[in-house]
């Protein structure tokens, strides 16, 4: 059991119920505190085991560049973007993110740190899909559908809620789900809340 709030015994049949301050539920860590950097760091633990599990293809000197971003875009970062859909990404996250998947792809090409080889030149190598704009092509697609679904439904009603006397402490504010897509496509994104029923212009291409 969990709460954000003062813990109270519990007893249920004569056993005490027990607090605890995360636990996993359909794959995601929940969390009343920095929920979003425990998820990313088992996310990319999770990523990491994959592709040392397929390590006779990652690792392979034998087998072209083209099979190992094909083994990479379909195994592993899906491993690493399970559930980026509820995600709300402070730049320290995408920062962290970024560093996994340079990692994995120096790792690929069999390169180290001191070889100080550019990004950008071990992207043109690798060709693999990079991860944030997987991460924001998921979430924006996420977002149109949930936006077009019936009021009913409770992804939408919890998306779209706002607490009735809530207010933002100040200093630096709390990353929201929405900021993301609200920098990346201004106000007049899905952060607006604005529902748009129309579904062709939900799947443009992202800016």
């Amino acid at each position: 059991m969990m709460t954000n709030s003062v813990p109270v015994d519990i007893t249920i049949n004569g056993q005490k119920l027990e607090y605890v301050e995360e636990y996993v539920y359909l794959g995601q860590i929940i969390s009343p505190n920095d929920q979003t950097s425990k998820e990313i760091n088992k996310r990319i633990a999770t990523g990491w085991n994959k592709y040392w599990a397929l390590k006779e293809i990652t690792k392979s000197k034998k087998l072209s560049m083209k099979i190992k971003k094909k083994t990479f875009d379909t195994c592993i970062l899906p491993c690493i973007t399970n559930g980026c859909e509820t995600w709300a990404l402070t730049k320290q996250h995408r920062d962290k993110l970024a560093r996994c998947q340079r990692g994995m792809e120096r790792s690929m090409l069999g390169l180290k740190l001191l070889d100080k080889e550019r990004s950008i030149d071990i992207r043109k190598k690798t060709k693999v899909t990079d991860i944030l704009s997987r991460i924001d092509h998921l979430k924006w697609r996420w977002a149109g559908h949930m936006l077009r679904c019936k009021r009913e439904k409770w992804s939408k009603q919890v998306t779209v809620w706002y607490p009735r006397d809530g207010f933002r402490s100040r200093g630096r504010k709390a990353k929201r789900w929405e900021d993301d897509l609200i920098m990346t496509l201004g106000p007049c994104g899905p952060g607006s809340r604005q529902t748009d029923n129309n579904g062709r212009s939900w799947r443009r291409p992202l800016p």
